[in-house]
């Protein structure tokens, strides 16, 4: 056929804007009720049919030619062949056509950047009462100077007419193939970039501070997390960045004398044998609400083991003015009291039920060794 560009008197960088003014103008001047040429009149449209037509402008533009397109029996089934050549691509890359969003057309930006996670230790004490904090990051943001788009202008690529795919035609033996794969004039982008700017330095992104106002609400739990939705780096190729996590995690600083169990707090004391036969008193100094706690206890004889609840010395619960239970997990000292004479009689007096062991000819004495071994009784 003719060529399109020069039967409307265009440039083959010419828009869709100024394809379609062009057609208005020498349709006018040929249109056969304007004393046109029927003849030329037809080419003007044949012309104009490809060249509005991204399809058959990018078929023109890689082979001079849209001939090459079967006429004959669809062997797919149906009428003579009408197919869109850009879906059969797409179904044959894996795309959605000539500037689709699949691997044969300019891609899709990702809708959500990755997410940054950072940890953040916290005092029993922070989690009882709460804390705010500024935290301050490094963070890229599109430049404002060039849009994002890392230079003063952007053109739409010549070579692909901003489709991102590149058509050639590849002889093989009789048959002609018409092959689609990236531009690589653009790089599949579809647009060129010119006068790279000088913000950025054609990174598209710039660096800059970011603050972030942290709460930590009491009685919020070690595991729970801070989100701040969208406050990871900017970024070209992502719709809208990721979120910025911080995981609230236990200090390592800690001493250990009370461990959380959700709004509860355990601690433990360890009692003389004396305490724990006739009662005990301990002041807490370093309980995490920071307010000292005297505890008193006279209700008997505590075994070992045995778990004491003192109500509303525990965590806050989350929201609310409650607070969880304080847990005292009773512990017998190692060291035994020494036991006099005197003593020993006492305790007698004190268990009058009590009656002495009895040895028998079958019995057999366990020793006080260290290593635990026993012996027959040789007297009896």
């Amino acid at each position: 056929m003719d060529d399109p560009y020069a039967r409307l008197g265009v440039l083959r960088t010419a828009t869709q804007e100024e394809i379609k003014k062009a057609y208005r103008k020498v349709a006018l001047v040929h249109h056969p009720h304007r004393g046109g040429s029927t003849a030329a009149f037809q080419k003007i449209e044949a012309a104009n049919s490809v060249l509005s037509d991204p399809q058959k402008r990018a078929m023109y533009d890689a082979t001079g030619s849209v001939s090459e397109m079967p006429t004959g029996p669809n062997p797919f089934g149906g009428s003579p062949f009408n197919v869109n050549i850009s879906e059969i691509f797409g179904s044959m890359f894996g795309g959605r056509g000539f500037g689709g969003g699949g691997s044969g057309g300019i891609p899709r930006k990702a809708p959500v950047g990755p997410h940054k996670l950072h940890e953040i230790g916290v005092s029993l004490s922070e989690f009882y009462h709460g804390k705010q904090f500024e935290l301050r990051m490094k963070r890229d943001t599109l430049c404002a100077t060039c849009d994002g788009h890392g230079g003063m202008h952007v053109e739409t690529c010549e070579t692909c007419h901003g489709s991102g795919v590149k058509i050639s035609q590849v002889q093989m033996g009789p048959m002609m193939m018409i092959q689609q794969g990236p531009c690589d004039g653009c790089g599949q982008k579809g647009k060129k970039v010119r006068d790279t700017c000088t913000v950025c330095s054609g990174k598209r992104v710039t660096e800059s501070e970011s603050v972030l106002q942290v709460k930590i609400e009491p009685g919020m739990q070690e595991g729970e997390r801070v989100v701040f939705a969208g406050k990871c780096s900017e970024s070209p190729d992502f719709e809208r960045p990721g979120d910025v996590i911080l995981v609230l995690r236990a200090s390592s600083a800690e001493k250990g004398a009370w461990v959380r169990q959700g709004a509860t707090l355990l601690h433990t004391v360890t009692l003389t044998w004396a305490e724990a036969l006739l009662g005990f008193e301990r002041v807490l100094e370093d309980h995490p609400s920071g307010r000292p706690l005297h505890i008193v206890w006279t209700g008997g004889f505590i075994k070992e083991a045995e778990v004491l609840r003192v109500p509303g010395w525990g965590m806050p619960l989350r929201a609310t003015s409650e607070k969880g239970d304080l847990r005292i997990l009773c512990r017998m000292e190692a060291t035994p009291m020494p036991m006099s004479e005197e003593r020993v009689a006492n305790l007698r007096l004190a268990f009058p039920d009590w009656t002495p062991p009895v040895p028998r000819s079958d019995s057999v004495i366990v020793s006080g060794d260290p290593e635990g071994q026993s012996t027959h009784c040789t007297d009896c």
